[in-house]
């Protein structure tokens, strides 16, 4: 597992895009799919710090994608 600690650039239908910092380009970040167990918790929005924890693996697509395992809001 690793960690990915950034900002909430952009919540869509089961993912999200962290971004490292808030002024970030629309490729910047990783895009995290959401496991369906994240649906019962507090919905996350746009500019929330988070710490993502995820699997290591990722796609080469622009920006990078890979499903969250555990999402803390910092």
């Amino acid at each position: 597992m690793a960690t990915f600690t950034g900002y909430i650039a952009e919540v869509m239908e089961g993912k999200i895009r962290v971004t490292p910092t808030r002024e970030a380009d629309p490729f910047d970040g990783i895009v995290f799919h959401l496991e369906e167990h994240f649906s019962e918790e507090k919905p996350f929005l746009v500019g929330q710090s988070v710490r993502v924890e995820h699997d290591e693996q990722m796609t080469r697509s622009l920006p990078p994608q890979t499903t969250a395992r555990r999402v803390d809001v910092l």
